[in-house]
């Protein structure tokens, strides 16, 4: 997990209010990144796939 002193600091070092409350949201929010980027790394080529969509003809008319 990260460091909440982390946080804080890159916080400060961008002018930003530092919100006490608001360090484990930031957290969850940075761990959340974390798993999509794993997601991603183990399925590189999923977004460059075509989606196969199905038409009933019914529709069409």
């Amino acid at each position: 997990m990260d460091d909440a002193n982390v946080i804080r600091q890159g916080l400060h070092l961008q002018g930003l209010p530092i919100c006490e409350t608001d360090i484990p949201y930031i957290q969850q929010i940075r761990c959340t990144m974390k798993l999509s980027q794993h997601a991603l790394s183990a399925f590189p080529y999923l977004n460059m796939e075509v989606p196969i969509t199905i038409v009933d003809k019914e529709l069409l008319q």
